[in-house]
């Protein structure tokens, strides 16, 4: 059995290590949840052959414009670059805002068919966060 003084400084230590990756947690968050949507926009907006069929003979008219317009930035894999240069951003400036942003575009990249930039956009904004974490001061006090 540890001693109290001991076992408080254990629980402020774990506190510490779990405020340091918090960062971390919330990108990760944003990132699946901006994945879920992306999935769900895939799965129900994207793919279904019933709704291609009706946005066919006017794609810019209505809800179908928003289809469209999705489907354009699929031609030159615009989400997956914008993750890309978000994750490059994040990487030279060290923001954690943007190492989020990069990881919640690169997620939506890799469902909506934009793999390579994506991934590397969210890999670079994840290793961003990961060392903004093991840099952050600790708020540990130690037992003198």
């Amino acid at each position: 059995m540890l001693p109290a003084a001991r076992r408080g400084y254990t629980r402020a230590m774990t506190s510490a290590c779990l405020l340091a990756r918090r960062p971390v947690l919330r990108g990760l968050v944003l990132a699946a949840v901006i994945g879920a949507i992306a999935f769900t926009l895939r799965t129900l907006v994207i793919e279904p052959a019933s709704i291609a069929h009706a946005c066919d003979p006017a794609p810019w008219h209505g809800a179908c414009a928003a289809r469209t317009a999705l489907m354009r930035s699929f031609v030159h894999q615009e989400i997956g670059w914008a993750g890309l240069a978000a994750g490059v951003l994040a990487t030279v400036l060290r923001g954690r805002r943007t190492a989020a942003a990069a990881l919640a575009l690169g997620a939506a990249g890799l469902v909506l068919y934009s793999h390579e930039p994506a991934a590397v956009g969210a890999l670079l904004g994840l290793l961003v966060l990961v060392r903004a974490s093991a840099h952050a001061p600790s708020t540990a006090i130690s037992a003198a």
